[in-house]
């Protein structure tokens, strides 16, 4: 039990999450699979949790790809983010992100559809690029403009979603050295997980602990495949 609950508190602590290996030298553990196995057990438990919760009112969502082609190991998603915004005490219009949701999906209509009806509420504004498979989605506002690669319209248009795609980018090139197409989602999980909490540090571990504790069993074949 002692190396479970550690484990929870390396996966949801610091915001470069930890690699299998670096785990298994701070568990002091033989087994680099058994390391490994743990670790995605925890991220199905945080991806369960986050199922439950939908994206409301303004949301940016665009497609992204993961992974390089010549490799033979690159990915489509489907990043949702909240836009929250307010006016502050000088009557300046402020704006942050809030939840996120990522579904590993190809950016077809159908794949959209199915992704927006499971994250987002319906009747939200929903803001995304010149996609033909986004700006129709059913039982949504949808706002949209062909950004292209002008960054500067890029950034005024659909800022969180784009800062959440490099930066989840950067978590798995960085801390994992890359990730298997088949287990990217079980990867973004975690890290939309930590993201979506960022501002509550102080429950995470608790949150997450609490995930795991009510997290529906999966067979092994599920989960690795």
């Amino acid at each position: 039990m002692l190396i479970w609950l550690k484990a929870i508190c390396f996966v949801v602590h610091g915001k470069r999450g930890i690699s299998t290996l670096e785990l298994q030298s701070e568990l002091g553990m033989k087994s680099y699979g058994t390391t490994w196995a743990i670790l995605h057990k925890i991220r199905e438990a945080l991806r369960q949790r986050d199922e439950q919760y939908k994206l409301k009112d303004i949301i940016e969502l665009d497609g992204a790809v993961f992974g390089k082609r010549h490799t033979g190991n690159q990915t489509e998603v489907l990043v949702a983010i909240e836009t929250k915004s307010w006016i502050d005490e000088k009557g300046r219009r402020k704006s942050k992100a809030g939840f996120a949701k990522i579904m590993v999906a190809n950016e077809t209509k159908k794949e959209a559809q199915e992704f927006a009806d499971k994250a987002i509420e319906k009747n939200s504004m929903v803001n995304t690029d010149g996609s033909p498979s986004l700006i129709h989605l059913k039982n949504l506002d949808v706002d949209y403009q062909v950004v292209g690669s002008n960054q500067e319209i890029l950034d005024h248009w659909l800022p969180w979603v784009h800062k959440f795609i490099s930066n989840a980018k950067s978590w798995i090139a960085g801390t994992h050295h890359g990730v298997e197409s088949k287990y990217l989602g079980q990867y973004l999980a975690e890290y939309t997980y930590r993201f979506n909490r960022r501002h509550d540090p102080e429950s995470l571990f608790f949150r997450a602990l609490g995930a795991c504790v009510h997290a529906t069993p999966q067979t092994q074949h599920r989960l690795f495949g």
